[in-house]
């Protein structure tokens, strides 16, 4: 059974997205966050497209690091923040469609680095098709030092 939303967490994980000018300009946004789990949505938009109608793979991957990423955040005290290392895309079919989903997870909180994934699902019609898996390795940082 999936936790309920934390409005607390989901507007913190907000604050750290609108920091990112990237995010902005590719109109992503925090559809809800638990400790350790983060949904971020973004709508197909031209710096979003390639080919005509489709997500381009780099972008798939963009939104998918920001989820993971986001997932380790949100189980960090309130000072921590994350920068991604490197990060593994693996394509599960052509993300075609109107929006773009991420569903990070946490799998590793270390003292120094970190691990998340995300599962990105593509939206066509009323349903959410998988179109992407992700793993992400990053660095942990505090915004206090």
């Amino acid at each position: 059974m999936a936790e309920p939303e934390d409005p607390k967490l989901t507007a913190l994980m907000a604050g750290y997205l609108a920091a990112m000018p990237f995010a902005g300009a590719l109109e992503v946004e925090v559809v809800s966050a638990v400790s350790g789990s983060v949904t971020l949505e973004a709508p197909l938009t031209a710096p979003f497209e390639a080919p005509p109608g489709a997500f381009a793979a780099s972008s798939v991957g963009a939104l998918g690091d920001m989820a993971a990423m986001l997932s380790v955040t949100s189980a960090l005290p309130p000072d921590g923040a994350m920068s991604t290392m490197d990060f593994t895309i693996k394509m599960l079919g052509q993300a075609r469609g109107a929006r773009l989903r991420a569903v990070g997870q946490a799998k590793q909180i270390g003292k120094t680095t970190c691990v998340g994934a995300a599962d990105i699902y593509i939206q066509q019609g009323a349903e959410w098709i998988p179109c992407g898996t992700l793993l992400a390795t990053g660095r942990r940082l505090s915004l206090t030092r």
